[in-house]
């Protein structure tokens, strides 16, 4: 995976300063939204939090449903990370791929992030689940 590479056009196309740490990591605001990139054995790994999972045992169904073959998540996957109580969204990329294919994914992952996080804050009040995401759209920071 050629995350540094991407990174670096990101960093470019955001007119902000990113890089991996020594440990492979590094991560960058969307308004109020954090994505977090990891770099790991080849894979590029973006990864958000969504919200507390304190106490919220009847998101559950809904967030399971969405997580089938991603069709809710924008291939992304809804987790629970269990010792912080929080609820996630991560993307796995393997091989090399170029910054528009980059931008792309990343801006269908932010958006199901905000999408998600909202849905947790406020979730619709019928038990009817919305199928879609919004368009991808370009990346602001």
């Amino acid at each position: 995976m050629n995350g540094e590479l991407l990174i670096t056009e990101l960093s470019h196309a955001l007119g902000i300063e990113l890089k991996f740490s020594e440990a492979g990591t590094c991560g960058v605001f969307f308004d109020d939204d954090e994505v977090i990139f990891e770099q790991h054995d080849g894979q590029l790994y973006l990864i958000a939090d969504l919200g507390s999972a304190a106490g919220r045992s009847d998101a559950y169904g809904r967030l399971l449903a969405a997580n089938c073959l991603g069709q809710e998540s924008g291939n992304a996957t809804l987790g629970l990370d269990t010792v912080r109580e929080e609820f996630t969204l991560h993307r796995i990329l393997n091989g090399d791929m170029g910054y528009q294919e980059f931008e792309k994914i990343l801006t269908v992952f932010v958006q199901a992030l905000r999408y998600w996080k909202e849905w947790l804050v406020n979730p619709p009040a019928s038990a009817e689940k919305e199928t879609s995401l919004p368009p991808a759209g370009g990346i602001q920071a």
